[in-house]
């Protein structure tokens, strides 16, 4: 017998036969909001797994290491980075965090950067579909969100994913940035006072991180509120009768003008921030190196960037070479542009395109009063990255540099979300009349269409797909082999523990090997410590005992470490007085040869052959048929010089003042091998 009790259905989960349309629709727009949920949520891992198959293809470099080691010392109690000296961009309250946490759960490997880059750029991704969702429904959100997740889906390998993917750069700061203008889209429309609050604490939060928040979210806010507030002036004076609505305009801008304030009062924050944690002996910040280069430059800068933005969305599709070019006569090491690299990224192109149509429909309406605020924000943010980035000396170097801008791609692909979806759902639409057994019941009526299909939809879905099969292929390519890794291992059987180098070798090799082989940045000129994302205590020598210098003349990019002349002559001077009791020889090599039981010991690894000289018996040319006989000369990419003594205990106080004044003796030396003795330590 039922039970008639009210709600007895409900509660026994069946299905109330009574219930009304508005209930009915009610729960199917839960359960697609469920389902869409759900799929969300498998895009997101599943864009995780490619991205860091994507940064596996890429090597790693000190940088990461250096980011490692940091986020290490966090994990041990030292919040605040004490001893640091950190780049121009701290990274203290974003990725910092992040990798701590990742080396907790992974340990302090280089395999904990890829899974680092790879969940910021997922994060980035994901938190740049929902910005471009905005406050749209149905197949709207649906045609925001793909079109977003589109542009940024996949960069090209090379410079791309080292901008996009890999580096511990720009890319990063986009996240809370983005996350900060997601709040104000949901929370704005209500125009409530703790909106600019919310807002000012998560400025600086991101601001704390990252000088560039300046540029692409503090003046942009400052920018458009000054515009919204000019705007709904001259609107108010138009309509309302001049001085009077003028007056009615600005109490109108009463939330414009509070998140303008938010905006100078997160910068506050992070000023005052910043001298609290300096007096609680925190890290040592280096400026950003930003100057104006001369007019002359501009051209070529604006080249590089295009080169750099294009391969970052993709769609950069010069055959051959091209791709890895950094510089004259410096290109990255990798394969060409292949024909289906150059066919995927021909399509990229339409990319680029939706993204600066989409800027240019909110320049279009910028002073319009009902004109999309975080659209105005992300427009002006643009802009001014470029425009700070460009002209200064920042942009005169290679490709990879464009990490600076990094932030522009989820930006123009959220803006592009915003101002285009909406229109992908509005074209022509196309009756397609199914067989009549596959519509349902209420459609069997021949004259009713069984399924209406946008026709724009059919060649953008194509497209994404297309999309897709490039991502994924490029994740398939085989992994990076790591770097330096026979040099570690040669490094450690020769007992080698602690010792110092270039910059681009001293912590990649310290993290590759787990610290059995400890390796300390210092400068070429006088080996002083690097005082960039390094810590002072690494040099004490009370508690540590270097004595090897590890020098690379390896060919590439940031790889050769040749230290002064002058400085090896001291150290040589010091480990073994008698060499200049007699007459120097013409070169090191010859003084110490490899395997020499002399000080300093001098081993070698990695030789290669690098070139052809002539070669010459009593000072004249061997000559065979006439033709002068050519030898290969053999360069080593590595030499370890080791000394006897405690490099540390001498480096800093003792080297420098010895080349600013050398004696008599050591100043012929000197000149007689050669060397030039740095202007200043």
């Amino acid at each position: 017998m039922p039970n008639t009790a009210p709600g007895a259905e409900r509660l026994a989960g069946g299905v109330n036969a009574d219930a009304t349309p508005a209930d009915r629709a009610r729960r199917a727009a839960r359960a697609w909001r469920w389902a869409g949920a759900a799929l969300f949520l498998l895009v997101v891992v599943v864009l995780f797994d490619a991205y860091l198959h994507l940064s596996k293809t890429y090597p790693e470099n000190s940088d990461e290491a250096n980011i490692l080691l940091m986020a290490n010392d966090m994990l041990h109690g030292n919040v605040y980075l004490s001893h640091w000296h950190v780049s121009d961009v701290p990274f203290i309250t974003t990725e910092l965090p992040q990798i701590t946490l990742l080396v907790w759960l992974f340990g302090l490997h280089l395999n904990t950067a890829h899974i680092a880059a790879a969940v910021t750029y997922t994060l980035v991704v994901a938190v740049g579909m929902l910005l471009a969702k905005g406050r749209a429904h149905g197949w709207a959100a649906v045609a925001r969100m793909a079109l977003a997740l589109a542009i940024m889906l996949a960069p090209q390998p090379g410079v791309g994913i080292f901008v996009v993917i890999f580096s511990v750069g720009h890319i990063g700061t986009a996240l809370p940035v983005m996350l900060t203008w997601l709040v104000l889209d949901r929370l704005g429309p209500r125009r409530r006072w703790y909106v600019p609050v919310i807002v000012a604490v998560m400025l600086a939060w991101a601001l704390m991180a990252d000088p560039l928040v300046l540029v692409i979210a503090i003046y942009p806010m400052l920018t458009v509120c000054l515009a919204r507030l000019v705007t709904g002036l001259v609107t108010s004076a138009r309509d309302g009768g001049g001085l009077r609505g003028m007056r009615q305009g600005l109490v109108g801008c009463w939330f414009e003008l509070s998140l303008a304030a938010a905006a100078g009062v997160g910068y506050l924050i992070v000023s005052w921030g910043r001298q609290l944690l300096s007096n609680a002996g925190g890290y040592v910040q280096q400026p950003v190196p930003f100057q104006l280069d001369p007019a002359s430059s501009w051209w070529w800068q604006a080249r590089v960037v295009v080169h750099g933005l294009l391969e970052m969305f993709g769609a950069y599709f010069v055959p051959g070479d091209w791709i890895n070019y950094l510089k004259p006569e410096e290109h990255l090491t990798g394969p060409g542009l292949s024909g289906m690299d150059e066919a995927i990224a021909l399509t990229h192109l339409v990319g680029v395109v939706l993204a600066v149509w989409g800027a240019c429909a909110i320049a279009r309406r910028f002073f319009f009063r009902d004109a999309d605020f975080v659209s105005q924000l992300l427009l002006v943010a643009i802009v001014a990255n470029l425009a700070a980035y460009i002209p200064s000396t920042l942009a005169n170097a290679t490709a990879l540099n464009v990490r600076e801008i990094a932030p522009v791609l989820p930006f123009a692909a959220v803006l592009a979300g915003r101002m285009l979806g909406d229109r992908l759902v509005r074209g022509p639409v196309a009756a397609i009349r199914l067989p009549g057994f596959l519509r349902p019941s209420r459609d069997r009526d021949p004259r009713r269409p069984s399924l209406r299909l946008r026709l724009v939809a059919v060649p953008l879905v194509a497209l994404f797909g297309w999309y897709s099969y490039g991502l994924f292929q490029q994740a398939d390519t085989p992994a990076a082999p790591t770097p330096l890794a026979g040099l570690a291992a040669y490094l450690e059987a020769n007992h080698l523990r602690y010792g110092l180098s270039g910059y681009w070798e001293a912590s990649l090799i310290t993290v590759e090997t787990g610290g059995a082989v400890t390796i300390r940045a210092v400068t070429p000129a006088c080996l002083q410590p690097y005082q960039w994302e390094s810590k002072t205590d690494w040099y004490n020598a009370r508690q540590h005992s270097a004595n090897f210098i590890l020098l690379s003349q390896e060919p590439g990019y940031f790889t050769e470490f040749a230290v002064n002349g002058a400085a090896l002559t001291v150290l040589n001077y010091w480990s073994q007085p008698p060499f200049f009791k007699k007459k120097p020889p013409q070169n090191y090599y010859d003084a110490y040869p490899p395997g020499s039981t002399s000080w300093p010991v001098h081993i070698v690894y990695g030789g290669y052959y690098i070139t052809l000289i002539p070669e010459t018996s009593h000072g004249h040319d061997v000559l065979k048929n006439g033709r002068v006989v050519l030898v290969p000369v053999q360069i080593w990419y590595y030499s370890a010089r080791i000394y006897p003594f405690n490099l540390l205990a001498r480096l800093q106080k003792t080297l420098p003042q010895t080349l600013s004044s050398p004696s008599a003796k050591l100043l012929k030396e000197l000149k007689q091998n050669g060397d030039v003795v740095p202007a200043g330590c």
